[in-house]
C-alpha cells in the first residue's frame, strides 16, 4: 500500500471519531455484570479476569473506523464504555469540559444500577494514572509471559497462584481477542471496494495473528500489540489516564526500511487507535505519549520514531492522546527545532517536560537512576516510571490546597496574639493541612485496600515489574510506593500571602481582623478587595510576592511529613495538577485572603494568575523556576505560557524554553494563541474544526470544549496579544 494512502487513511478515521456524537454504550456493562454475578463464588482475581474475557470474547468487533489498526473498546465511535463494578457516576471534569453530556448516564438501566448499588465503590473509573511496560508486550509476547507465570504455579491454591492464574487467563483472554480482531479485519478485507481500505485490512489480520501473543517483527505488528494491550486496559477497568509510557524507544528497532512517509502514516493510524478508548467518550483526554529524552547515561534517545511522533501529532491536531517530550542539554537538534516550530505555530503540542529536574526529584524518592531515566508522565502532567511507579501523583496521599488551608489558619487565629508577619500563619498552616491530610489518607488507604481486594486488575498487573509473577495485584506489589499527592492552588497562596503582608504589616491600611471579616463574608467591602488584588503577585518576577513561595511549601513539606508520621508512609511526594478542577475548587472553597471570592474559580497553574501575564513571559518563568522541583514537586508541575500569535517565533520559544530550564524549571506547556481566530471558532465551529488548543492539564479541539473553558482561553490569548 502506498505510503500516502496510509497516512490519508489515518485522517479520514480521525475525522470519523471527531464527527461522532457521544451516545451511551452498554455492552461492556452489561457482560460484566453478567460475568460477575455468573462467578460471584471465585477468588475475586479469577472472578475479574473472567470478566474481562468474557467482555472480550462477546464485545462487537469495530475495525472500519480505523482501518489502519484493530481495537476497541465500545461498540461505536464515542460510545461510552461504562465501567459499572466501580460506580456509575460521570466524572464532573468531563461535564464541566463538555456541554449536553450531563444526562447520558440516566440510560443506564435499573437491573445494573441495581446489582452494583451495593458493590461499587462509587467512582467512575479504575485508579488509573499509569503506565505499563510495553517492552514486555512488543519483545516477550503473551504466550512467553503467561508460559512464565505457570512456571511459577505450584499446583497449591494459595492466594498468590490464584492470581497467577487469573493472569494466564487474562493474557489468554487479549490473544483471543486479537484473533477475533483477525477474523473481522479478514472479512473487511474481502468486501473492501478501495483497495488501499482492503490492504489496510489485510495488514491489521496478519498482525493480530501473530501479536500481542508473540514478540512483534515489524513497526506494523508493535504498534498493534501495543494498541491492544492499551486498550485491553481500559476495559479492564483502569478508566482514567492511561498513557503509552515512552514509544519510540520501544518502535526504534523496527525502523529500518520503513520511509518516513510510511513511518508518520502508521503513527498517525496508532494515535487515533488510541484516541477511541470510549471510556467517557470525547471526554477522556490524558493518555499520555512521553517521546525523548535521555537515558541514565546521558545519552540522546531520540530516534526516527520521536520525529515521526511529531509529525503525526501535528498532522493529526487531536487532543488526545496528548504528546510530551523529555527535554535536556543533548536533545537532538531536529525534534528541539520541530516541537519549537510546532508550538510558535500554535499547535499547543507537544508539552514539554525537562530530564534534568524531573530525574533528580525521583532520585530523591529512592527511585534507582536506570529507573528514573525511564520516567514518563502518566496522566495530565503526573510523573511515572512505566511498569515501576504509579504513586508520584495519585489522591491516594491527599488533595493539598494551601489556599483553603491558609484561609483555616487565618480564621484560626483570631483572637490570639496577631502575627507580626504573614509568614507567622505558617504553624497554623501546617496544622490545618496536616489535619486533612491525614483524614485523607486513611480514608484513602482503606478504599485502596478494597480496590485491591475486591476488583484486582490482573491483566494489567501482568505489565507492572514485581506484581502477578509474585501473585499480587499492582495496588499493592509495585517495589516503588509513594505518598503521592495532588496540589492545586499554589499561587492563590502564594498570592494570599503577599496580599496579606502587603494590605496589613507593610502598608497598614486594614488590620488583620478587617481581612478575616472580608473573607468571612465574601469582601463586601469593594476598596479593601481592591487593595487585596492589588497587593504584589506570583509571576510577576516581584521579589515582594515571590519571596513566600519556598517558605509556603516548606511548610507544606513539614505538614506532609507529619502526615507520613502519623499514617505509617515512608515517602511523599506531590505534583501540581490542575485539568479543569479549579473550577470546581472555586465552586466549594469560600472567599480567599487574595482577593479571590467565593465561587471564583482557582488559578488554573503554578505560574502567575488571570492579569498577572501582563509582566511577559519571562518574569513568570523566572518566579517559578525560584521552585526547587526536584525538592518540593517529584511528582510534576504544570505551568501554562501563553504567548501571542504573530508575535511568537521558534526561535523566541526556544529560547524561554532552555531559558527555563536551565534555571531549574521542570514543565511547561506552550499555548500561542490568536484571540481573532478563537472568537472565530466561536461562531463558525465547523471553520475551525482542527484548531488545537492546551487547557490547563488536557489538550482538545478549541470547538468540542465548553463555553466556560472556551472563553478562559481567549481571555489567556486577550491578555497575551496586549503585552
Amino acid at each position: 500500500m502506498p505510503a500516502d494512502d496510509t497516512l490519508r487513511l489515518a485522517l479520514r478515521a480521525r475525522d470519523t471519531l471527531a464527527a461522532a456524537a457521544d451516545t451511551l454504550c452498554l455492552e461492556r456493562a452489561e457482560l460484566v455484570t453478567e460475568a460477575h454475578a455468573r462467578h460471584e463464588a471465585e477468588p475475586p482475581p479469577l472472578r475479574r479476569a473472567l470478566a474481562f474475557a468474557h467482555v472480550l470474547d462477546g464485545m462487537t468487533i469495530d475495525v472500519a473506523t480505523n482501518p489502519l489498526f484493530a481495537g476497541n473498546t465500545s461498540s461505536r465511535p464515542r460510545g461510552w464504555m461504562l465501567l459499572p463494578e466501580y460506580g456509575l457516576v460521570a466524572d464532573p471534569q468531563v461535564l464541566l469540559e463538555n456541554e449536553g453530556l450531563d444526562g447520558l448516564m440516566e440510560g443506564v438501566p435499573e437491573r445494573i444500577r441495581a446489582y452494583w448499588r451495593d458493590r461499587a465503590p462509587g467512582v467512575s473509573g479504575g485508579i488509573g494514572h499509569f503506565a505499563v511496560d510495553l517492552r514486555q508486550v512488543v519483545e516477550e509476547g503473551f504466550d512467553a509471559i503467561a508460559a512464565r507465570l505457570r512456571d511459577r504455579d505450584d499446583g497449591s491454591e494459595r492466594p498468590e497462584n490464584h492470581y497467577r492464574r487469573a493472569a494466564v487467563a487474562a493474557l489468554e483472554a487479549v490473544v483471543r481477542w486479537a484473533h477475533r480482531c483477525a477474523d473481522a479485519a479478514e472479512r473487511a478485507a474481502s468486501t473492501a471496494s478501495d483497495p488501499a481500505v482492503g490492504a489496510a485490512h489485510a495488514r491489521v489480520a496478519a498482525s493480530c495473528r501473530h501479536v500481542p501473543a508473540r514478540p512483534a517483527r515489524s513497526l506494523h505488528e508493535a504498534l498493534q500489540a501495543m494498541a491492544l494491550a492499551h486498550l485491553a486496559i481500559a476495559i479492564e477497568g483502569h478508566g482514567m489516564s492511561l498513557s503509552i509510557g515512552l514509544p519510540d524507544r520501544l518502535l526504534e528497532p523496527f525502523t529500518d526500511g520503513v520511509s518516513d512517509e510510511e513511518g508518520v502514516g502508521f503513527v498517525a493510524g496508532f494515535l487515533v487507535a488510541v484516541a477511541g478508548n470510549a471510556f467517557l467518550g470525547r471526554g477522556y483526554l490524558s493518555q499520555a505519549i512521553t517521546i525523548g529524552g535521555r537515558d541514565a547515561r546521558g545519552n540522546d534517545r531520540c530516534g526516527r520514531a520521536t520525529e515521526w511522533f511529531l509529525e503525526a501529532a501535528d498532522r493529526m491536531r487531536f487532543g488526545d492522546p496528548p504528546v510530551f517530550v523529555r527535554w535536556h542539554r543533548g536533545l537532538s537538534e531536529a525534534v528541539r527545532r520541530r516541537a519549537c516550530s510546532m508550538l510558535a505555530r500554535g499547535v499547543c503540542m507537544p508539552m514539554l517536560v525537562s530530564d534534568d529536574a524531573t530525574i533528580a526529584g525521583l532520585e530523591r524518592l529512592g527511585v534507582a537512576p536506570e529507573d528514573a531515566a525511564d520516567y514518563c508522565v502518566i496522566g495530565c502532567n503526573e510523573l511515572g516510571i512505566p511498569g515501576r511507579l504509579m504513586d508520584t501523583a495519585t489522591w491516594r496521599g491527599g488533595v493539598v490546597l494551601p489556599v483553603d488551608a491558609l484561609r483555616e489558619a487565618l480564621l484560626a487565629t483570631a483572637g490570639r496574639d496577631d502575627p507580626r508577619d504573614a509568614l507567622d500563619l505558617m504553624p497554623a498552616f501546617e496544622r490545618a493541612l496536616a489535619g486533612s491530610l491525614v483524614a485523607q489518607r486513611n480514608g484513602s488507604a482503606r478504599f485502596w485496600e478494597r480496590m485491591a481486594r475486591e476488583l484486582p486488575t490482573p491483566f494489567a498487573s501482568v505489565l507492572m515489574h514485581g506484581c502477578a509473577e509474585e501473585g499480587r495485584d499492582l495496588l499493592t506489589g509495585l517495589a516503588y510506593r509513594v505518598e503521592g499527592t495532588f496540589e492545586r492552588g499554589f499561587t492563590n497562596a502564594v498570592n494570599a500571602l503577599a496580599a496579606i503582608q502587603h494590605v496589613v504589616f507593610e502598608r497598614q491600611e486594614a488590620t488583620l481582623d478587617d481581612v478575616r471579616r472580608s473573607v468571612r463574608e465574601d469582601h463586601p467591602d469593594e476598596r479593601l478587595r481592591d487593595r487585596l488584588l492589588g497587593a504584589p503577585k506570583w509571576g510577576a518576577d516581584d521579589e515582594r510576592a515571590d519571596r513566600f513561595a519556598v517558605p509556603l511549601l516548606e511548610a507544606r513539606e513539614r505538614a506532609l511529613t507529619a502526615a507520613d508520621a502519623a499514617t505509617g508512609a515512608a515517602r511523599h511526594s506531590s505534583c501540581h495538577v490542575v485539568r479543569s478542577l479549579h473550577h470546581l475548587d472555586g465552586q466549594r472553597i469560600p472567599a480567599t485572603p487574595d482577593g479571590r471570592r467565593d465561587g471564583e474559580p482557582l488559578c488554573d497553574s503554578i505560574g502567575p494568575p488571570a492579569g498577572v501575564g501582563t509582566h511577559g513571559p519571562t518574569a513568570a518563568l523566572r518566579s517559578v523556576a525560584r521552585i526547587d522541583a526536584p525538592r518540593f514537586y517529584a511528582g510534576g508541575t504544570n505551568l501554562n505560557l501563553t504567548l501571542p500569535a504573530g508575535r511568537t517565533s521558534a526561535e523566541t520559544v526556544r529560547s524561554l524554553v532552555e531559558g527555563f530550564f536551565a534555571e531549574g524549571g521542570q514543565e511547561v506547556q506552550v499555548s500561542v494563541l490568536d484571540p481573532d481566530r478563537l472568537r472565530a471558532a466561536q461562531r463558525n465551529p465547523a471553520a475551525h474544526a482542527d484548531l488545537l488548543v492546551r487547557v490547563a492539564g488536557l489538550s482538545a479541539r478549541f470547538v468540542e470544549l465548553s463555553r466556560l473553558e472556551q472563553d478562559e482561553i481567549i481571555a489567556r490569548a486577550d491578555r497575551a496579544a496586549a503585552r
